[in-house]
């Protein structure tokens, strides 16, 4: 058996129990990707299949058969924003979308994107998983009806593509015309770096580059090549300004009409949800970076003085802006948080 197969399978056996009594509830959870990719030689799970084939497992184990999960991978259900529309109505009982699709429903997500304030994915996860993180997603559950049960990593760290020329300070990208995912946020960003940047969703981004529409764009980098982007890309970037996310998300009505001990069960299975598609995503960046290389992408991986110049250059256009959308204090609450975690890890 492949070994991330085994891996994946490995992280759903995890605390399974008999199923001991009859289904009470029935759990729909769908996503627009395949299940399984293909990097090189390497077959592995999509990071948001791996959170949802675990969280299937685990549910229905701790549960003890009482709910049972459905999976709909390749769209089957529509695509992310029409999964949330219908969580949100109650239509559908759960959803994979990622911080993009969430904007359009709770904008305060956004802070999340500020460029280049995570330094790593470990700092990351201390401030998604702690006090301000918690914080952040009962204000999320309260007001939307949307209750985030699994953060996860939407293939962590994003990149910058174009087919014009390497990108390896700020001034290289000026007047790019970048694709950006449809979040005014990342548009920014762009904005701020001197480039031009043009939402376009995400299965239409191969033909917006093989056509010229876009010079480049903003992308995940394992999802870059899922896409096969690699076929009509020249350059790529990896200086980590957005650390991305894809959540596992329930109707909030739908949650608090199940017991406790089923609550729990939720909780738990997103929690091992979300470690699993983390650490998909984590296991292949680098075998991603080399299969870039090997299809002739040339890939340049900035110094910490090159990032520092683009952090200086990005970073205070975006929070200006989302001082405007959310006021200083939302701001400086998430920044002090993820200067809290970076102590935390220093200190350790």
């Amino acid at each position: 058996m492949n070994v991330m197969k085994s891996a994946l399978l490995a992280a759903s056996l995890v605390a399974l129990a008999p199923l001991a009594h009859a289904q009470e509830y029935t759990v729909r959870l769908p996503n627009v990707d395949p299940p399984f990719s293909t990097v090189g030689d390497l077959t592995y799970p999509n990071h948001a299949y791996a959170m949802m084939r675990t969280f299937k497992d685990v549910l229905e184990a701790q549960s003890g058969g009482r709910i049972a999960v459905e999976l709909y991978p390749n769209g089957a259900l529509g695509d992310l924003r029409e999964n949330l529309e219908a969580v949100q109505a109650g239509i559908l009982e759960a959803a994979t979308p990622n911080e993009a699709t969430v904007s359009g429903f709770f904008p305060q997500i956004q802070v999340t994107t500020i460029p280049y304030a995570f330094p790593n994915a470990a700092v990351a996860w201390g401030v998604l998983d702690g006090p301000w993180g918690q914080a952040h997603f009962d204000e999320m559950a309260e007001t939307t009806g949307i209750r985030a049960v699994a953060v996860g990593e939407n293939a962590g760290f994003r990149i910058w593509a174009n087919n014009t020329r390497p990108v390896e300070n700020p001034d290289d990208m000026a007047d790019l015309r970048i694709r950006t995912m449809e979040i005014a946020a990342h548009q920014e960003m762009v904005n701020s770096l001197g480039a031009l940047p043009t939402a376009i969703p995400w299965l239409e981004v191969y033909g917006a580059l093989q056509t010229g529409v876009v010079d480049g764009a903003e992308l995940p980098i394992i999802g870059a090549l899922q896409q096969n982007l690699q076929e009509v890309l020249e350059y790529v970037t990896i200086d980590q300004h957005v650390y991305s996310l894809v959540f596992i998300v329930v109707n909030e009505d739908w949650y608090q009409t199940l017991p406790d001990d089923l609550k729990e069960a939720v909780n738990i299975a997103g929690r091992q949800a979300e470690v699993a598609g983390r650490g998909i995503s984590q296991s292949l960046v680098n075998d991603v970076i080399a299969e870039f290389r090997e299809r002739g992408v040339e890939v340049t991986v900035v110094s910490p003085e090159q990032q520092a110049a683009f952090r200086e250059t990005a970073q205070p256009g975006v929070i200006d802006w989302m001082v405007d959308q959310f006021g200083q204090e939302y701001v400086d609450d998430f920044l002090a948080a993820v200067e809290e975690a970076e102590a935390n890890f220093q200190g350790s």
